[in-house]
């Protein structure tokens, strides 16, 4: 059935997932004076207006994961194969937090400036969160129709 709740947490989860997309996810201060970069998932906008595309792994595993979690909320029939595409999900969002870290640390510390997060950083966490709530009612699901098969 699509009207189960873990429908509800997979879309819940995509329409996260879009809002970080749309949100800056951090802002870079300069050591001293200076007008602060604003750092999106796509690029880095820098207070001259240029705009640096180093950070487009960020936007491409956000960008992955929307897709998936529309394949997986409609094979709705095919339960492992749903808690499959969840697990993709939760893998995804982690590598995104990997490369976010590892941009923080090689890129932005290098020069003495500071890394401020935004609240569209918390967004893909919340969106794992929903990803593990779901593959866990899916897999719940499937024990249920496997030993509703066992009694018949």
């Amino acid at each position: 059935m699509i009207q189960r709740k873990q429908t509800l947490y997979m879309l819940a989860a995509f329409l996260v997932t879009a809002a970080c997309l749309c949100l800056p996810v951090g802002e870079i201060e300069p050591a001293g004076m200076g007008v602060s970069a604003v750092v999106y998932n796509l690029l880095t906008r820098q207070p001259d207006a240029a705009a640096s595309y180093a950070n487009i792994p960020l936007f491409i595993f956000l960008v992955l994961s929307c897709p998936v979690v529309w394949i997986a909320i409609f094979s709705y029939r095919r339960r492992k194969l749903q808690a499959k595409l969840c697990t993709l999900n939760i893998v995804l969002l982690l590598a995104w937090y990997v490369y976010l870290g590892f941009c923080w640390l090689s890129v932005f510390q290098t020069d003495g400036s500071t890394f401020h997060v935004k609240l569209a950083t918390s967004f893909p966490l919340i969106a794992i969160i929903l990803y593990v709530m779901a593959r866990k009612g899916i897999l719940d699901d499937e024990k249920l129709v496997r030993a509703a098969d066992r009694i018949r």
